[in-house]
Parts: C-alpha cells; sequence; structure tokens
C-alpha cells in the first residue's frame, strides 16, 4: 500500500491524499477503494493540477479546533556566548505561539527537504518568486575604540570623571524636580549594595538577585540594578504592582536567595498581610533586604576598587505572553553592550550629529552632553535599556517624569524647555495626550511658564516606543506641535521603535541615515508618484518617515497592492474603506538579518505579501529562562525556500508585516489578526473557487472603526475562533452603558439598559460588516476597563489573546451578548429531509439504500415453556399465582425463614417469619378486611408502608382475597406539594376504598401539616379520604388454614367488578407524573419465571431486597421472588440504607447472596459516603445495576476501584435495562467479559447512523455501554418509529419487545382518563416482521450490536447481540433534518462549563426554538457564559441554540433524587411560571435557519 505524498503536489492535492489516507485507516474504505480513488485522483491531478475540490469524507463530518504546534523550526546553537543549559529549568506554561498552526486542515511543515515543494502555493502552475531576508548592512564592529566591555565597569569610571554631575533627576507630575543623584552617588550606593551582596549574602557569582521597586523609585532601582552588576549577580528586576503570587513564582523560577526592595514596598507588603488576614509567605531561603539606608560605599585611601568578576548574564526580564504565562528573558553584558553601541551609531548618523556628541568619554571630562527625558517605567523592556543602560553607557543626563505629567497641558513642552532636552523617549499613548491638549488649548502650552518660553529648537530626537506606527498621528506631531513650537527640523526628529515588549524590550528597526542599503540584497521600487511639491526633499534624502497607502481588499488575502508610496495628508481624497495607510519604522538594524516567512509553514513569504517577522541580530537575548524547547523553538527558529533549509536561526517576534523598499512595516502582533472565511457563490470568479477560502483583518482597523463610528465604545477586543469548521471574529467591546445606571426616581435602584446595549451592538455589527466586510459572529459588551490588559510598548493595553482565552473559558465580566449567525456562518448543518427529519419515507430509505447490504436488527428469542422448583422439581409453571405458591410452601417447609427485616447497624434480623407465621400473618390482615367489608373484590386499596414485614404481609392478604393492591411509598413531608397531590390523584382515579399502613406511615398522617394539606386537596377533587388502617395493631388470628382459605374462597364469590387484573404498578416519572399498569396473575407469574432463568436462582441462596419495593424489579425482589423460589428474603429499608449503605453490602457479604438488584443512586451514594472495609464480595455475581436509559459508563468505571478490594468480580457489576412496562428488557447478567464500550460520531447519529470512532481520533465522540443481552422468552427488534419496518445494522432505531415479562396494560384507574397513544405502545406490529408477533414499543431509541464473547467461565466463545440504549425518544430535538439526543449536549454542556451545576441543563423545543435552561453557579456575569454554551453545542453537534436562559439560584427544577424535571421545566418556562436570572436570545428559531440555507443554495 502506498501512503506516500506525491512530490511537488499542490496543497489541495496533498489535503486529498491525506485524506484518503485517513479514510482508509479509519475502515471507511476497503483496500481496493483506496487503491482505486488515489489513481483516480493522481490521474486527475496530472491532467488538471490546479483544479481539484478538497475531499470532504461524509463519515468525518465532526468539528475540529485549529491545530496547535509546538514546533516551529529546527534546534540550533545558542545565538551568543550565554550557554543556557549551565542555567536550571523550570516547569512553564506553553509558548506563546500557540495558535500558529492556523486551520484544522492547513499542513504543518515537516522539517525534511522532502516535503517543502508540497507546503508552498502554486499559482498558475509556477512556484512564486520569495521574499530573501534582507541581509546586514555592517558587519564590523559598532564600537571598536571602547575602553569597558560591560556597564558595571563603565559606572565605575563614571562616578570618577563625572563625580559631581547629576546622573539621574526625577520631576513629578507637578513639575517639581523631587530628587537627583550625582555620578559619584549613583556608583558608591551601588558600590555599597554590592558589598553587602558579597560579605553577608552568600550567593555566588551568577545567582539571582530579584529587585521589587515602585515604578518613581528610579534612582533606588538603578543603585540596586548596578549593585547587582558589581557583586556580579543575575538581577532579576519586577514591579511592585505585579501580584504576590506572579512574584513568588518568578522567586521560584529563578532560584533566587535574595530579594531587594525599597522601604515603601516593604510597607506595602507589610500592609498587604495584615488586610487580607493571610502572612505573605514567601519562598523558602529567600532573605528581604531594604536598601534604602544601606548608605554608600567609604573606600580606603589609595586602595584599588573591589575586583569586578562579571558573570555573563546580566539580567533576566520577566514580561507576560499574550496568553498571560509569565516567561523570563535572559540579557547577557555582551547583548547590552552591543545593543549600546548600535544606539550610539543608529542616534549619531542623523546629519549634524557626530558620535561623540551622543557618547561622553569614560575616561576623560568631557561638557557637551545629551539629556534624554523619559516616561516610560525604567524597570522593564525599553525603559530600561534606553532609559537607564543607554544613560549609563552614553553618559548623559536622564530625567524621568511619570506618565501623568502628558495629561498636564503645557507641562511637558514646558519640561523639555526648562532642562534643554536633547531626546523624548515616550509612546504614542502619553504623546497623543500631549498633542491633543495643545490643539484643544494651545495657549495653556505658550503660557504655561511666564519666565521660561517654550522652546522646542533642543529636541533632536524623539523615540517613540511602538509596534505599529501611526502615520496619522506624526503629521499632527510635526507639523501642528514641533514646529509650532521652535522645532526646526520636525520631520527628521521622529523616529518610531519597533521594541519586542515580550523579549526584553530589544529594538530591531527604527530610522536611521548609516546608509549601506545597497547590502540588503532587497529590490527597490520605483517611486509611484511622479509630481512633487517644490517643498518637498527627495526621496533619497529620507527626511521623512516612508509610509504607503494599500489597497484594504488586496490586504484580507494577505497581499500587499501599494497604490501610493507618498500618501496626501490624512484626510485628503483617503478612502478609509477601501485603503489602509501604514508606516514604516525604517530599515533593520544594521547588524540584523530580516526575513519575512510565512507563519503556518515556515517558508519565506512570496515579495509583497504579509508574513511573520523574523529577525536574527547580536542585539537579541539568548533566549527564556529555563525554558530549552521554548527557546529553540523562538529564538532559534529555522526557516525554508523552494530548495532547502536555510542555515541562520531567527527569533519569532509574533509581528506581521512587509517589507517595501527594505523598510519594515508591521501590521500588528500575530494574536490580532482575525480570519473569516470568504462565502463563495455562483457569480465568484472560477480562479478564486479553489484558492485560499479565509480573509484576513487586523484587530487594530477594526478598534479604529468602532471608535470613529459609536462614541460609546471606549475600547474593543477582537480575536477569531475556529467554530463549525471555520474561523469566526468576535468583539468584545467596553462601553459606558455596560455600567448600571440609576433607574428613573430611584437613585438607589441600579439597572442596565439593555435597549442601549443591544443598539451598540447592532451598530457595531453593522459599522464592521460596512467597512471592512467582516461578519461579526458574536459581539459582547462589558463596562469600561473590565477586559484584561498585558503592558505592551510599556503601557497597558487590551490582549486580544487573554480576551479570547476568557471569552472560552466564560470568566469575562460582560453585561450583553449578541450573535449574528445568520450572516457569519458559512455553512449550516442540514439533515437529508429537513422538514421530514430522519424518521420520514424519503430519509428512511435513503439509509436503507446505503445499508442495503446490512441485515435487520432483531434478537433471538429462547423460549422457556417450564420453570422447575430446585427443592422439589415440581413445575412451578403449574401454578396459578403466587398466592397458591405460597399456600404451598407454607404447608412444605412451614418452619424455615421466609422472611426477616435486618437492622442498619449489625445487618441482623429482626422479628423473623417463618413460612407459617407469614400464613398466619396474612390470615390476620384477611380477616380483618373481610370482618369490616370495607373493601370487596376487584376493588383497589393503598399499601401504604416503608420496607418491612408488614408490608409482604398485608400484600399477600389482598392478592388471596383479589382485592387490588396499590403499593405505594410514603408521604414525604419535605415534598408534600407533588406527595399529596399524586396521592388524593390515586385516591380519585382508582376509587380506592381503603388505606393499609404501618407504624411509621399512619404517623406521617397524623402530622398536622399532612392531614391539613390531604384535606386541602381531597376538597378540592371532591373526594372523601377513605379510612386508613394501622395493620401492625390487628390481634392475631387463631384460626387454621383450613377454615380461612374456604373463607376467603367464599369472599371472593362477592366481588364489585369483574376483573383479572391482580395488583397496580404505580411509578413515576423525574416530574412526578403518575405511570400506572395492571398486571395479572399470569403476568406476574412470567416475571418471576423470567427472572428466575435468566438469574439461575436456587432456593438455597437468599435474597435481599432494599429499594423500589413498590414496583418493578424492586418489588420482584422484595416481595415476589422469595415465595417464588422458595428462598428467605431479607429486607432493608431505603432510609437504613441512605444513613448506612455499608450495612446493605455487609448484609450481601454474611448471606452469601447471589444476585441482588440496585440502582445508579444506590451506587453514586455508595461511592461518596462509604469505603468498603471488614467484609467481601466473592459470592456476589450479579450485581444489577438498574437503567431507565442509557448506562453512565463514567460511573460504572469508577465503582470498580471502589469495590475492588472486596474481592467483587470484574464481571459481577451488570447493567440492566428495565422499562416502566418491563422489568427485565436486557441484562448483562453472567456474561464472562467486561461491559462493552463503544464511541459514536455524533454528526453521524444525528444523521441516523451508527458510525464507530477511535476516541483517540475523534474526541468530540459519545461514548456508550451496552446494556447486555435479552433474557428467556424475551425478543428485541430495533424499529423505525415512523415507517414500522425493521432498521438495519448501521442505524439506530427504536425498542420494541416481544416478551412475557411485559405488563398486561396501562391504566389511570377505573376513574381516570383514557390514553390511546400509551394503550398503542402495546399494539405494535412490525410490517415487515411477522405479522403473529406484538411487540411493545418502549418509546427509547436503541442498537443492536453483534460481537464475539462468552456467558460463562468455560471461554466458550458464541455470537452475541447486545443491546445499546441511546435514549428516549421524548428526550431527543429536531433540528434541521438532524435528530440529537437531549442528554448528550446537556454533558457536553456540563463538561465544558463549570460554571454549570451538574444535572442542572435542560435543552428542549418551545415551537420553532431550541431553549437551552441551566442553574449557573455564580449570579453576575452570565452573558459571557452564553457564548460557551452556544459555541459547544455549535463545534460539538452543530446544533444552534435559539434562547438561553439561566435559572435563579436553587429554582431548577429537580426531583428528590435529584433528577431533572424536563416536562415541568418546560412547562414552567412556556407559562412564565419559571423563575429565571437571566434569558438571552441567540438565533430567531428553525425557519430562519431554513430561510439561510435557501438562500444559500440559491447563491450557489
Amino acid at each position: 500500500m502506498d501512503f506516500t505524498i506525491p512530490q511537488g503536489a499542490d496543497r489541495h492535492l496533498e489535503e486529498q491524499v491525506i485524506q484518503l489516507i485517513k479514510d482508509y485507516q479509519d475502515g471507511y474504505l476497503t483496500e481496493k477503494g483506496y487503491v482505486s480513488k488515489r489513481s483516480s485522483l493522481l490521474t486527475l491531478a496530472h491532467s488538471a493540477p490546479y483544479n481539484l475540490a478538497p475531499v470532504v469524507s461524509s463519515r468525518s463530518l465532526a468539528v475540529v479546533g485549529s491545530a496547535q504546534s509546538d514546533d516551529f523550526g529546527m534546534a540550533s546553537p545558542s545565538r551568543t556566548d550565554t550557554n543556557l543549559a549551565d542555567y536550571p529549568t523550570s516547569m512553564v506554561s506553553a509558548p506563546n505561539y500557540q495558535d500558529f498552526g492556523a486551520l484544522n486542515g492547513t499542513p504543518h511543515l515537516s522539517h525534511t527537504s522532502d516535503n517543502y515543494l508540497s507546503k508552498t502555493s502554486s499559482q498558475q502552475g509556477r512556484l512564486q518568486e520569495l521574499q530573501r531576508p534582507l541581509e546586514a548592512r555592517q558587519l564590523q564592529d559598532l564600537n571598536p575604540n571602547d575602553s569597558f566591555g560591560n556597564l558595571p565597569s563603565i559606572l565605575r569610571h563614571r562616578g570618577v570623571t563625572y563625580a559631581r554631575e547629576v546622573a539621574i533627576a526625577l520631576v513629578d507630575a507637578r513639575g517639581k524636580e523631587i530628587q537627583s543623584i550625582t555620578w559619584e552617588k549613583l556608583y558608591l550606593k551601588s558600590e555599597k549594595i554590592a558589598q553587602q551582596i558579597r560579605d553577608k549574602s552568600g550567593l555566588y557569582r551568577g545567582d539571582r538577585v530579584c529587585l521589587v521597586y515602585q515604578n518613581h523609585e528610579v534612582s533606588e532601582f538603578v543603585v540596586a540594578l548596578f549593585g547587582c552588576f558589581l557583586a556580579g549577580v543575575v538581577a532579576v528586576p519586577m514591579s511592585s504592582g505585579l501580584p504576590v503570587k506572579d512574584l513568588i513564582k518568578i522567586m521560584n523560577d529563578t532560584q533566587a536567595h535574595l530579594c531587594l526592595m525599597s522601604e515603601s514596598v516593604q510597607k506595602h507588603f507589610d500592609k498587604y498581610s495584615s488586610n487580607t488576614n493571610s502572612k505573605i509567605v514567601w519562598p523558602k531561603g529567600v532573605e528581604m533586604w531594604k536598601t534604602t539606608d544601606m548608605g554608600t560605599y567609604q573606600p580606603a585611601k589609595n586602595a584599588d576598587p573591589p575586583a569586578l568578576q562579571v558573570p555573563d548574564l546580566a539580567y533576566i526580564e520577566y514580561s507576560k505572553s499574550p496568553t498571560g504565562d509569565l516567561r523570563g528573558v535572559v540579557l547577557s553584558h555582551k547583548t547590552l553592550m552591543h545593543q549600546m553601541g548600535m544606539f550610539t551609531s543608529i542616534l549619531g548618523s542623523m546629519p549634524g550629529y557626530t558620535g561623540k556628541s551622543i557618547k561622553r568619554s569614560d575616561i576623560s571630562y568631557t561638557k557637551a552632553r545629551n539629556i534624554l527625558l523619559s516616561t516610560l517605567d525604567t524597570r522593564q523592556s525599553i525603559g530600561l535599556i534606553v532609559g537607564v543602560l543607554f544613560t549609563i553607557f552614553s553618559g548623559n543626563l536622564l530625567i524621568w517624569t511619570p506618565q501623568q505629567t502628558m495629561e498636564v497641558p503645557g507641562l511637558y513642552a514646558h519640561i523639555i524647555t526648562r532642562y534643554k532636552v536633547s531626546m523624548l523617549l515616550s509612546d504614542y499613548l502619553g504623546m497623543k495626550q500631549v498633542i491633543y491638549n495643545y490643539q484643544s488649548f494651545p495657549q495653556l502650552t505658550r503660557t504655561y511658564s511666564k519666565k521660561i518660553k517654550v522652546d522646542l529648537s533642543c529636541v533632536r530626537w524623539c523615540l517613540i516606543n511602538a509596534v505599529t506606527v501611526d502615520c496619522t498621528f506624526h503629521e499632527m506631531l510635526t507639523e501642528r506641535w514641533f514646529k509650532p513650537l521652535g522645532c526646526l527640523n520636525s520631520k527628521s526628529i521622529v523616529c518610531p521603535m519597533l521594541t519586542l515588549s515580550e523579549f526584553g524590550g530589544m529594538v530591531i528597526s527604527m530610522r536611521d541615515w548609516l546608509g549601506g542599503e545597497d547590502k540588503l540584497g532587497c529590490v527597490f521600487n520605483k517611486s509611484l508618484t511622479e509630481e512633487r511639491d517644490d517643498d518637498e526633499q527627495p526621496k533619497s534624502d529620507d527626511s521623512y518617515l516612508s509610509e504607503v497607502l494599500i489597497d484594504r481588499a488586496s490586504l484580507t488575502t494577505n497581499t500587499v497592492k501599494v497604490v501610493s508610496d507618498k500618501p496626501p495628508p490624512s484626510g485628503d481624497n483617503e478612502d478609509g474603506s477601501k485603503y489602509v495607510r501604514c508606516g514604516a519604522f525604517g530599515y533593520p538594524l544594521p547588524d540584523a538579518t530580516l526575513a519575512i516567512v510565512n507563519p503556518d509553514t515556515n517558508i519565506l513569504s512570496p515579495a509583497m505579501e504579509v508574513g511573520e517577522i523574523w529577525v536574527d541580530t547580536d542585539c537579541l537575548s539568548g533566549g527564556f529562562w529555563g525554558l530549552k524547547k521554548d527557546t529553540e523553538i523562538v529564538f532559534h527558529a529555522r526557516c525554508y525556500d523552494h530548495a532547502e533549509e536555510i542555515d541562520r536561526d531567527f527569533l519569532r517576534t509574533g509581528l506581521l508585516g512587509f517589507i517595501y523598499n527594505g523598510k519594515v512595516y508591521v501590521l500588528g502582533p500575530y494574536e490580532d489578526r482575525l480570519r473569516q472565511k470568504l462565502i463563495l457563490d455562483s457569480q465568484s470568479p472560477k480562479e478564486t473557487l479553489f484558492a485560499e477560502q479565509y480573509h484576513f483583518h487586523y484587530a487594530s482597523h477594526l478598534v479604529k472603526t468602532l471608535a470613529r463610528n459609536i462614541p460609546e465604545v471606549t475600547d474593543a477586543a477582537f480575536f477569531d475562533i475556529v467554530l463549525n469548521h471555520e474561523c469566526v471574529p468576535i468583539a468584545v467591546i467596553e462601553s459606558t452603558a455596560g455600567k448600571p445606571s440609576p433607574l428613573a426616581g430611584n437613585s438607589q435602584s441600579l439597572q442596565l439598559d439593555r435597549a442601549a446595549l443591544d443598539r451598540i451592538a447592532a451598530k457595531a455589527i453593522d459599522a464592521i460588516e460596512g467597512v471592512h466586510n467582516v461578519r461579526l459572529y458574536c459581539v459582547m459588551v462589558t463596562a469600561p476597563d473590565v477586559l484584561p490588559r498585558t503592558i505592551r510598548s510599556g503601557r497597558l493595553e487590551i490582549a486580544n489573546t487573554l480576551c479570547k482565552k476568557k471569552f472560552t473559558e466564560g470568566t469575562l465580566s460582560s453585561v450583553f451578548v449578541k450573535f449574528n449567525m445568520l450572516k457569519s456562518l458559512s455553512q449550516i448543518q442540514q439533515g437529508d429531509d429537513i422538514k421530514g427529519g430522519i424518521w420520514s419515507p424519503y430519509a428512511s430509505n435513503l439509509r436503507s439504500s446505503s445499508l442495503s447490504y446490512a441485515e435487520k436488527q432483531y434478537s433471538g428469542l429462547d423460549h422457556r415453556d417450564t420453570c422447575i422448583d430446585s427443592r422439589t422439581s415440581i413445575p412451578l409453571t403449574d401454578f396459578k399465582s403466587l398466592p397458591d405458591i405460597l399456600k404451598w410452601r407454607a404447608k412444605q417447609q412451614s418452619d424455615e425463614l421466609a422472611f426477616a427485616r435486618l437492622d442498619k447497624i449489625n445487618s441482623r434480623e429482626q422479628k423473623p417469619l417463618s413460612w407459617k407465621k407469614l400464613e398466619q400473618r396474612i390470615f390476620t390482615v384477611a380477616s380483618y378486611l373481610m370482618e369490616k367489608r370495607l373493601a370487596r373484590t376487584g376493588d383497589y386499596v393503598i399499601l401504604m408502608y416503608s420496607l418491612s414485614e408488614e408490608y409482604v404481609v398485608a400484600f399477600y392478604a389482598c392478592l388471596f382475597l383479589n382485592i387490588i393492591p396499590i403499593p405505594m411509598g410514603a408521604l414525604d413531608i419535605q415534598r408534600l406539594d407533588e406527595d399529596v397531590v399524586s396521592f388524593v390523584g390515586v385516591l380519585k382515579d382508582y376509587d380506592v376504598r381503603m388505606i393499609l399502613c404501618n407504624d411509621e406511615v399512619e404517623n406521617t398522617f397524623k402530622v398536622k401539616q399532612v392531614s391539613n394539606e390531604m384535606k386541602k386537596r381531597a376538597t378540592q377533587s371532591r373526594i372523601t379520604i377513605p379510612k386508613t388502617k394501622n395493620t401492625t395493631k390487628l390481634k392475631k388470628n387463631a384460626q387454621s388454614a383450613s377454615v380461612m382459605y374456604p373463607k376467603m374462597a367464599k369472599f371472593k364469590e362477592f366481588s364489585r367488578r369483574k376483573t383479572n387484573v391482580a395488583m397496580i404498578w404505580l411509578q413515576w416519572t423525574a416530574d412526578y407524573y403518575q405511570v400506572g399498569v395492571e398486571l395479572t396473575n399470569e403476568t406476574i407469574m412470567g416475571m418471576c419465571k423470567v427472572l428466575k432463568e435468566t438469574c439461575q436462582m436456587s432456593s438455597t441462596i437468599p435474597l435481599i431486597g432494599c429499594v423500589r419495593h413498590t414496583s418493578g424489579l424492586g418489588m420482584l425482589q422484595s416481595t415476589m421472588m422469595g415465595i417464588f423460589l422458595g428462598c428467605s428474603t431479607f429486607l432493608i429499608a431505603p432510609y437504613d440504607y441512605f444513613t448506612s449503605p455499608g450495612s446493605f453490602y455487609l448484609a450481601l457479604s454474611r448471606y452469601k447472596v447471589k444476585d441482588t438488584f440496585v440502582t445508579d443512586k444506590m451506587l453514586q451514594h455508595a461511592f461518596k459516603s462509604f469505603k468498603p472495609k471488614n467484609f467481601d464480595l466473592p459470592d456476589l455475581k450479579n450485581l444489577m445495576v438498574g437503567w431507565d436509559g442509557r448506562p453512565d459508563a463514567e460511573l460504572m468505571k469508577n465503582l470498580k476501584p471502589h469495590f475492588a478490594r472486596t474481592n467483587l468480580s470484574s464481571f459481577a457489576m451488570s447493567n440492566l435495562y428495565y422499562h416502566e412496562f418491563n422489568p427485565m428488557v436486557t441484562t448483562r447478567s453472567y456474561l464472562a467479559f467486561d461491559p462493552i464500550d463503544l464511541w459514536l460520531d455524533p454528526m453521524s447519529l444525528s444523521q441516523g447512523y451508527v458510525s464507530l470512532v477511535n476516541p483517540k481520533d475523534n474526541p468530540l465522540a459519545i461514548h456508550i455501554q451496552d446494556s447486555g443481552m435479552v433474557p428467556v422468552c424475551t425478543q428485541i427488534a430495533i424499529v423505525n418509529p415512523q415507517t414500522c419496518h425493521f432498521c438495519k445494522i448501521g442505524e439506530f432505531g427504536e425498542i420494541w419487545i416481544c416478551s412475557e415479562a411485559t405488563v398486561s396494560g396501562f391504566t389511570n384507574g377505573p376513574k381516570g382518563p383514557t390514553d390511546k397513544f400509551v394503550a398503542a405502545q402495546f399494539q405494535g406490529k412490525i410490517k415487515d416482521g411477522n405479522p403473529e408477533l406484538t411487540y411493545l414499543r418502549t418509546g427509547d431509541l436503541g442498537f443492536l450490536h453483534n460481537i464475539q464473547g462468552s456467558v460463562a467461565n468455560d471461554g466458550t466463545v458464541m455470537e452475541l447481540q447486545p443491546l445499546f440504549v441511546l435514549g428516549r425518544i421524548a428526550d431527543t430535538i429536531e433540528v434541521m433534518g438532524l435528530h440529537y439526543f437531549a442528554l448528550d449536549i446537556e454533558r457536553a454542556i456540563e463538561k465544558m462549563v463549570h460554571d454549570i451545576h451538574k444535572e442542572r441543563v435542560c435543552l428542549f423545543r418551545a415551537g420553532d426554538y431550541t431553549v437551552l435552561i441551566a442553574e449557573p453557579r455564580r449570579t453576575s456575569s452570565l452573558a459571557s457564559l452564553v457564548p460557551l454554551i452556544v459555541n459547544t453545542v455549535l463545534g460539538k453537534y452543530g446544533l444552534i441554540i435559539d434562547i438561553v436562559g439561566f435559572t435563579a439560584p436553587g429554582k431548577f427544577p429537580l426531583s428528590r433524587l435529584a433528577t431533572k424535571q424536563r416536562a415541568r421545566i418546560v412547562d414552567s418556562w412556556l407559562k412564565g411560571n419559571l423563575k429565571m436570572a437571566a434569558e438571552f436570545g441567540v438565533n430567531y428559531g428553525e425557519s430562519s435557519l431554513v430561510k439561510l440555507v435557501d438562500r444559500m443554495k440559491q447563491k450557489m
């Protein structure tokens, strides 16, 4: 078999071949089919290689998320001399670039040369020309005459040469100089800290020391930083504003043992500990030193300074990635010196500048100096590199002022003028505030000080920290601020710097006049502008910042179409909806090699195409601290061209941009790029049909559009998520409307204006679509300053990736959400028959045709005519009823134990009854009934008992007299509203003549609350509550059997009505709706026979009854099977099990019980409340776990190890499927193999197919477990519920039963309403089956699955047909012709949305709408849960929910067993009686989807 990818195959052909291979491996193609299809595909590709549509398997429709890759390049030697292997590694988060693997289906490049061509795009049969990396312009040493090799040496000499000169000055927000420090003081204080570290810390060279200082403590921070440098340790600067947990994490990661801090920081931590009532626990072994009062170093006379031993690393800078993960970037002294030399060369290259004027001498005193004014944080990134380190390196003066200074009109310009600042270091946000203040009130700036006139002629550089260039603002900055305020060369001084905040703040591009552009190796395009103004300098002069005008439509396809390389001034003939204005930073650093690479394939991008910027320069960091793998991936990435791998390591910047005329243009970070699928129609050009079907957009462009069009929007985040096989864009808006406002006339009550929120969201959807043609999927609104932010370019900015993370987690503090599904989704899941559903004749015939080779689904029938008593070998089937058997056993084994109650403490027998005593007790109750004549033969009597011997006695007394017993459980005082209504309803419908009870129930009736409620309900129903008799208090009857049996026979002759009904089983659904069934003596005998023969029960092994003693298998076990088998029956009351579950299992062990029945709730309670000990269960061979639907595979899996210590066989836990009308439909009893686990494809299941998948390949698969085999005298058929034909193997259908254990019929009592629909369930006829057989229609869906297994321990293997139950038809919904099981969707939501209570999610249909109601764990920000719920369902099942509602806390309707009450939820919600906390509209119903599908079909 050939599974190779053809050499040189284009992307679509490769996808098709990969899909064929997957289909073959999954079993969807035979070997012959695979070979045939592969041959046809390659033949077609050879003849028309660029006209192939992608292969989509009809069996693989599950939604797949974004491919995530953690391998972006080959490992290579370290870029710098720093050897990271010498430093410890620590467990940290995943790399920042987890989203670089784009959509599913986009092949990731294999790092072998054989696959290069298969990964590149093809256009018209030719490979595109790739943009080669820009080569370095200067490779020689940039600072050859530098006398010192590191910064601490430079500081030491400057401390002597410029001793009295001020090095750093601080100006506060009012413009007042509050602190300054000279070079001498700076050095001596640093040397003092270094001395303390060397002498008292016990640290070794290269150990890490943390620095924690506030933003305004610049001098103290610089002193501490250089103290670490001088001491030979590695500094770890940290912001005091970081959460304590982050500070502790950094200390642990770096294994720091010393932390330097200021006095104010120490007080802050002390105050934090006292306020939070939890003392900060710093890592063990970390010392805290306060450096404020350490003093200065006092050198001895004529003594040499301390020896300087500088390690390789200078400091480790921690920053948060876009995903919020802390990562440390290491910077070496060698790297820093190279950066300093680079800055000196670049800044000194400006015309009129010389290198000497930038950097002062280290040895001899020079008077001329530059003054740098910085507003950036000096503790990190570019604020540290340029503001602090370059100041020390160059010997210039640093003036630092907080960013609040720029908010005061005129103050910033005043400080520049007063100090004659030559270099400014700031960011766009701060500079914009200054410019806008000046534009609004120019005189406030000009007249800020009467003594000093504003004059900006001293400014030579305006360094702006940025990731993208704001061209429009540059015009305002140069023409409307610098120029009017005296700057003579305003166009030349503005210099945006492309910095990498996540990688230590390194600069990779800025404008310079160094020349050497011819060495870049790129093509320089001729100017597109032929005419220039006379006053405009030629381009070769580079006096202006380059900018271009790009066609917006081409940018969406990832290509760059330059419309103009000299755009007109902003607002002049510029259409923002058609063009994008983009500015250049300049050329790359002189020694840098820069490449534009496709981030999804690691291949060089074609010329004039957007890609990720990769860079290699000696100015870069060595990598992440302690993250070897991430360092290899990010800092040593390898890219490829058409022929081979490029032999160079690059840093992946995570920035998207392009190169034009050798200059770097940045569009934004990778995580800020959005993708949306292009909707093609019949009008689309043919060449686009097989092109990349996604358009790309940038969050920054969309944010600007919102800001222009919607004044209420303060900020916004944009991102995309993979959903329903495509990328859909999301907008999260911060708006002032997101804050609650006071109600009219009530200032104390706050409420959101939802109409305004809806209006804002609608405007956002329209604006983004109108300008950018982006069809937003969802718009979420929050209050201002709520979205997560991260430091970018020195400022806190909205982190789109963090917003995406919190959005997908449902943890955003949102107040409103609006969906736009009908326009944003390009495909809607639909079935073959949208209106008829999967059971329609049309859809059924299609399935039948596709499964024509398959057989019909029905089981075999093992009929047993006789049932032999194991004790006497007498056929039990010769008896007509259980009373006859009881009469016989009382004679045969009169003194043997028949029934006994067990106490809950020691599981000891209480009040044991022999067969003879049992008969006597029955005579006592029967005598009372015959004497009082309150009930006659054929009348109905309620038996309301807890499980006890009194209950058994009363039950058989009724059977002997042909009085019809109706067993009912005792009333629950906590749920009287349900219980009393049901109880009174039974009294009325069945015309009950009498109520028999025991002491416990009688005491309950006497409770005033209960009696009042019963009287109230009886009055409303216009009935009289019949007499209640406590049978426990009856006097014993001394008459013998020879007297009593004739009396009872004579009593039966006078009946009120003729009927063959022996008893009534009442069962209640979770909604507490009554289901009554009639049982004849023949039916009861049939049930007992089926149970005995199936489980091979014996008279020598006792039984234990516990739960559900009023109906079903529980009643068979507790009251009937002991009589039928002739064995002892022990009774444990359900309440005793609840309080002491261990007593039940102890009794099973003590009496060596072989077969017993339990419920899933019993096992769950046992699992939570006790651990098995002091007993073994080796004799328990058949622990029947009853299920009325799909078994819980996870529960069964968890229970096995729980009971493993009891020596319980792994095969003993047996799933048993029962129905309201049949107590044992299938069972796994005595199957000698583990339960069968299957995983089904959810999309196939929604179409009616049963498609088995591997859960490793399909994580969305539905896990189910078998319910066992059919018992004796039972046959099962899987039938189409609408056509009544057999279903084929490979599809599911309704479960139909033909069995002797099926009840006689359904009843609502002689006076109750008739239900023809339920009555028809007992008359099922299969149209293509045996017409003589009548089936019970269960209303449950499932299928039979053929396997080979063993039914005995002897290892005999045979063909088996276990049943798999999927769920009730009533609990399914049909939307767009697809069938969904509410249980699967609800479980998926509970698993995905942790803020939703377990078992408190309900999905249902209400008219045209699909509604989901849930109870959340929280009461605020419920809007953020809506997309998480909707996306979970849409992504996994392709189902669109129309309405999502959240109930108030504790108001979700649950039964007494904590089971959701579906019918009650639907009824309450439709009537408006369900108390809701919030409701959200998502879509407009199924009809809107049908119309959308019709429009899609018309377009294609």
